[in-house]
């Protein structure tokens, strides 16, 4: 399986939708959080990081399919991204 890193902004949303919206993308094994070499970290608002078996097309069409009914007036905005190496400076989760 593959690491990726995802981006979703959805428009107009509250708070609520965003719960879901967490809890769905956490579903398809995407997190707000990653393990880092000392300890777990949060993802900066809006990143996911997480491992899929699919393509980063179909992960995509996944988040979409998850993300829109949360995004008015427009579809929401997604960036997916297959990782193989990283760094990053995160705050502890």
């Amino acid at each position: 399986m593959a690491e990726y890193m995802v981006r979703v902004e959805i428009f107009k949303a509250d708070s609520e939708d965003y719960i879901d919206l967490h809890k769905g993308l956490e579903a398809l094994g995407l997190k707000r959080t990653v393990q880092g070499g000392d300890g777990l970290r949060k993802m900066p608002p809006g990143t996911y990081f997480g491992s899929s078996s699919l393509t980063a097309y179909d992960l995509r069409e996944k988040v979409r399919l998850i993300a829109s009914p949360f995004s008015h007036p427009r579809d929401p905005s997604i960036f997916v991204s297959q990782s193989s190496d990283w760094s990053g400076w995160l705050l502890p989760a």
